[in-house]
């Protein structure tokens, strides 16, 4: 008896180990899965397969392939500007990674969460979230990714920093950033370490040449020119790393001698994006290479050259624009498909609630809808006053409307006190305000990805004149100018065009450059003072009474 009961232990303790061993071979063919799609840059065209082998790991109970995989969910969401999808999947994760003691998870998670507080214009939070990604950053074992992690967080602080105008500590994390990189032991760099590391490396390199030429006052030409060309020589060095970036980094040296002057340099750098995006198919990039060029001829009075390329842009950003609008418009109808289904089971379901529960909410409900809905209906006729007298260049926010004559005071006080401590020439500044107001008349301001980095390169100048006449003369930072005059347009498209009135939400953001509905009708309302639905509803109610 005693012989088989540990003869049974023995077999148990057999087939234990053998099952475990078995299983590391899965386990880590999950893993490297996940590093091959980071590896490729394709995290967003290949969510089906992350959240498959998200699946894969929980059968087979492994933690930690979950817990990648929840990660990189997080990051695609924040990428895809939804970001409440991005928190739920942070949530999850910080769960898991705290179970399992996981610092480079758990630095991660804080990091993308910092990123949406940057977005959003909520700096405190940021700062707390990024400054807890490096405490977990530092507890990270392995030096190496414990040096491209902290790179990464010190990147965001400098970018944060950066859009606030606070130059001395965009200096201090571009410096810190940059240094994490280049101390990164590199001996025995896996292909998934050596990816990210020469993908940062260059870019901090570039950053850090960004700085000089924008941050600092007057730019450092001289001191910027040696990290492009430490940037550019990658692409003699490793020139398998470098094509991962290979775009971005001739589009940055273009537009560095663009703003140095040297227009022949900008030429040359934005030909080799254009022969480069022949292979990638980049209609964007192309975009911008165009734009370089014509600006760049533009300086150098060739009539001719400026003249083809300022055709080449136009009719390819008139292409995009209409390819754009027409994946809008498809998605849309899926999207009224899908809600038609899932209005029908929400009113079955509706079926279930007791009519004596229905009342007592009812009445609370229409006491609360009453006042509320009476101070949007004044918010609106506000909006509708001023599309009516052709005021509304940009929005005034709804809350600010009973001040105006204040407001006007206060920002009249604000540029004359700009005036006495001006940083920037009377002609300079002349320029760039003509500059922005053909920006503001040509609806560039509608692209998604639009950065005061972008617009400060397209106007010809440097992110921190940028930012400081926007304040000066639009009474706000680069986030909020762009919010309004994207609302501002959308609002006029409603008002004017009966046909927009009739789109889904889904596609008025696409129309006016958000990636995500719920980020328009925050914008829409933190501008207007009433949500897009509710002006929508108005404007129809209006046109009926009218006819």
């Amino acid at each position: 008896m005693k012989r088989a009961f540990f003869l049974l232990i023995i077999l148990f303790s057999f087939c234990t180990s053998f099952f475990s061993q078995n299983h590391k071979p899965v386990h880590q063919k999950i893993i490297n899965a996940y590093d091959r799609i980071e590896i490729d840059c394709k995290e967003i065209i290949s969510i089906h397969e992350i959240k498959k082998l998200s699946d894969q790991s929980k059968k087979i109970n492994f933690p930690r392939g979950v817990l990648r995989g929840l990660t990189m969910l997080q990051k695609i969401a924040l990428m895809q500007n939804d970001y409440i999808l991005s928190g739920k999947y942070s949530d999850d994760a910080e769960v898991l990674a705290n179970q399992l003691n996981d610092n480079a998870s758990l630095s991660a998670i804080y990091l993308y969460r910092g990123k949406i507080n940057i977005i959003l214009d909520r700096y405190p939070e940021a700062e707390v979230n990024l400054n807890k990604a490096v405490s977990y950053g530092e507890k990270i074992v392995n030096e190496a990714d414990k040096h491209i992690q902290l790179c990464r967080i010190y990147a965001n602080f400098a970018g944060m920093y950066e859009g606030l105008g606070k130059s001395d500590d965009w200096y201090r994390f571009t410096k810190k950033s940059l240094s994490a990189i280049e101390t990164t032991p590199t001996d025995n760099l896996t292909e998934y370490q050596k990816s990210k590391y020469y993908y940062l490396y260059i870019f901090e390199l570039m950053n850090m040449g960004s700085y000089y030429v924008y941050g600092q006052k007057p730019p450092g030409f001289k001191l910027a020119e040696p990290y492009f060309k430490k940037a550019l020589n990658f692409q003699n060095t490793t020139p398998e790393y470098f094509k991962i970036c290979d775009m971005d980094v001739y589009y940055a040296v273009s537009g560095f001698y663009l703003e140095k002057g040297d227009y022949q340099e900008s030429i040359y750098y934005a030909q080799k994006l254009l022969e480069i995006e022949k292979s990638k198919n980049s209609p964007r990039d192309r975009l911008f290479a165009y734009n370089n060029i014509k600006e760049a001829y533009a300086f150098l009075n060739n009539d001719s050259e400026e003249n083809k390329y300022l055709r080449l842009y136009t009719t390819l950003n008139d292409s995009i624009n209409a390819v754009e609008k027409k994946t809008v418009v498809y998605q849309s109808r899926e999207e009224i498909k899908k809600s038609d289904v899932k209005n029908e089971q929400s009113r079955r379901n509706l079926l279930w609630f007791g009519s004596g529960v229905i009342l007592t909410i009812a009445l609370g409900f229409w006491l609360y809808t009453y006042k509320k809905n009476k101070k949007l209906r004044k918010n609106y006729e506000q909006i509708i006053d001023k599309l009516k007298a052709e005021t509304l260049i940009p929005l005034v926010k709804t809350d600010d409307i009973n001040d105006i004559d204040k407001n006007n005071q206060e920002i009249e006080s604000e540029t004359n006190e700009a005036a006495i401590n001006r940083t920037i020439s009377t002609e300079t500044e002349e320029r760039i305000l003509k500059r922005l107001a053909t920006f503001e008349r040509s609806e560039r301001f509608l692209k998604k990805d639009l950065t005061i980095g972008m617009l400060s390169g397209q106007l010809n100048t440097n992110s921190k004149y940028l930012s400081e006449i926007i304040k000066n003369h639009r009474s706000h930072n680069f986030s909020n100018y762009i919010n309004d005059l994207r609302i501002s347009y959308i609002i006029r498209k409603l008002y004017n065009e009966a046909k927009y009135r009739e789109y889904k939400i889904s596609y008025l953001a696409e129309e006016c450059g958000y990636a995500s509905s719920q980020v328009f009708v925050i914008a829409f309302k933190k501008v207007s003072g009433v949500t897009p639905s509710f002006f929508i509803h108005n404007l129809k109610e209006d046109e009926v009474i009218s006819a």
